[in-house]
This record gives C-alpha cells, sequence and structure tokens, in this order.
C-alpha cells in the first residue's frame, strides 16, 4: 500500500489518499520517485518548515519489499509550493492532486470527521498555482462572525509567556502529534487537539462561530471577557479559518510583543508567510487562512480540559 499525505492543514489532521493495490503502488511510486533530488532528505528528523497552506506531501509505504525493491525509505517527503525545489517538483505535485481520492485520515480523532468535496483538490491545486501565498490585497475579512471590537471601557489581565519554540520543535513525537490548538493554549497533549473534544462537543463545520463555539466549551472566554486570577495563566490568543470550511488556525501572543503559531505536525515559529515575524494577526500574511475570527482568552482549567 501506498498512502499519500497532503501537508496542508494546521488543525484539523491533514487528508489522506491511499492506494491499495500492490501493482498500482509500485507503478506510482516508480515513477514518482524517478527525481530523488526532489524530496528533503530522509536523514532529516523533519520536514521544512513551510507557510501556512500547502507545504508538501507525505508519501509512505507499508509494505518493505516494495521499498526495497525501488530503494527508496518508508517515508519520503516531496517538498510543494513556495518550498518546491523547482524541476519536477512542480509536475509531481500535480500528480499527487490528481491521482488522489482524498479522505480524511482514518481514526484521526474522536468525533465528527468533516468529509472533504471535490473542491479539496481545486483548493490544493490554487496553492500550486500560487505558490501558497495570498497577498495582503487579497485577503478577506468576515463580514460578521465573531470578531470583536475593541472595548476601552474593560481591562483584563492577562499572562504572556516567553517564545519558547523548543519545547515543541525539539522531540519529533511532540512536533508531529501538536498542533496550532496545543500551541493557543500552551499544553501538550500529543493528541492533535480540537476544539470542543475535551467537552464533549466538538465543532460540526468550520466557521468562525462553530469553531468558537467549541473552544469556547472547552472554556476558553471572548476578549474582554474577563477570567479570575485563579484561572492564570491566561493567554491572549487569535483564531482565523480558511473559506469555504477547509481549516482554522490559532495564534498566541508573547511576552517578546510577537504571536507565536504552530501550524499543525510542523514547527512552531513567530513569522508569518512572508518570512515576518508577526506583531499583528489580522495584518500578517496568513496564506488562505484569510478570514480572521476575532480574539479570545484562555485560562489554566481550559488547557487542561484539551483533548
Amino acid at each position: 500500500m501506498l498512502r499519500i499525505t497532503a501537508d496542508v492543514y494546521s488543525g484539523r489532521p491533514n487528508p489522506v489518499a491511499e492506494i491499495t493495490d500492490t501493482a498500482q503502488a509500485r507503478t506510482t511510486l516508480r515513477e514518482l520517485t524517478r527525481d530523488r533530488t526532489l524530496f528533503a532528505d530522509p536523514r532529516s528528523p523533519e520536514p521544512p518548515a513551510g507557510p501556512l497552506g500547502l507545504r508538501g506531501f507525505w508519501l509512505e509505504t507499508f509494505d518493505d519489499e516494495l521499498a526495497h525493491d525501488l530503494d527508496v525509505d518508508s517515508r519520503l517527503y516531496l517538498p510543494a509550493g513556495a518550498q518546491a525545489p523547482g524541476g519536477r517538483a512542480a509536475e509531481v505535485a500535480e500528480q499527487l492532486v490528481t491521482l488522489a481520492e482524498w479522505s480524511p485520515p482514518p481514526a484521526a480523532f474522536a468525533g465528527p470527521t468533516l468529509p472533504l468535496d471535490a473542491s479539496f483538490r481545486e483548493f490544493l491545486r490554487t496553492q500550486l498555482a500560487s505558490s501558497g501565498r495570498t497577498s495582503l490585497q487579497d485577503r478577506t475579512e468576515p463580514a460578521g462572525g465573531v470578531k470583536q471590537e475593541e472595548n476601552a471601557a474593560v481591562t483584563c489581565t492577562i499572562e504572556v509567556g516567553a517564545f519558547n519554540p523548543g519545547f515543541w520543535n525539539n522531540d519529533s513525537n511532540v512536533l508531529y502529534n501538536n498542533n496550532c490548538y496545543n500551541y493557543a493554549s500552551n499544553w501538550r497533549t500529543n493528541t492533535f487537539a480540537q476544539p470542543g473534544r475535551g467537552c464533549g462537543s466538538m465543532y460540526t463545520q468550520i466557521t468562525c462561530d462553530e469553531v468558537a463555539r467549541a473552544a469556547l466549551c472547552d472554556g476558553m472566554h471572548h476578549r474582554f471577557d474577563c477570567f479570575p486570577d485563579n484561572e492564570a495563566p491566561r493567554p491572549l490568543v487569535a483564531l482565523v479559518v480558511i473559506p469555504g470550511g477547509g481549516d482554522y488556525h490559532w495564534y498566541r501572543k508573547q511576552k517578546e510583543g510577537f504571536w507565536g503559531h504552530k501550524p499543525g505536525g510542523t514547527a512552531a515559529r513567530n513569522y508569518d508567510n512572508s518570512g515576518n515575524v508577526i506583531y499583528d494577526p489580522e495584518t500578517a500574511d496568513r496564506g488562505p487562512y484569510t478570514i480572521f475570527c476575532g480574539y479570545f482568552y484562555g485560562c489554566n482549567s481550559q488547557r487542561q480540559r484539551i483533548n
């Protein structure tokens, strides 16, 4: 079997496609690996740190004879979009998008799994064409939703921790199994935590209102809805989503004045898709996550509830 995983999401587990026919898997893998220079160094403990949006594709074989006969590692990573190495990389990525029948990963997490419709393949193609970037002029903001306006009459005490990316990045198990919601909550669960799963009422679609509802169920508050001191630490976080219900992403404010984030199973960082340090998540280059939903507070009981 050959499993292809699109490394594209931040909050939700990444979509997968599986080729179970041995002969087809062998033919497909042989064609995709004709040029080994397109793939990341298999000796590297992690793929290149990509942007929000499409970063690349994982190829995994589950048959040691197949890996041996083709002289390939059992797990390969093809960088795509902005970090593609050039040459045939775009062609190979397009092949993967076209041949795959994408679906949510099996047993990815308890609770409702949102189906992937035909628009997902077109979303991947758009990401390839745009190198995974979206210009400031192309950004959209919600007409309504949960975004809050500044409220000068209310002052809430928050805690901002020092930026410590090594806490998330230096162990491969932690790196791959914690996502943006873990980072925003500042709590490692190694379960790819999902809003609402901890309280038993996970989101049912990817919209500002629904993801926010699930996070509030876990114990978050809207900005300016203060927590008491016994709920410290109380971080300030921000939520964004992809138009059309693809995925969500969270940011957390840091002591140094900038914002940190962790796109899915990739490295925590403090810069945006243009490589700029994030001092304002509303104006940062967020790639396809163009809908800014608003600001929230986490709290101690919320972070211990997430799952």
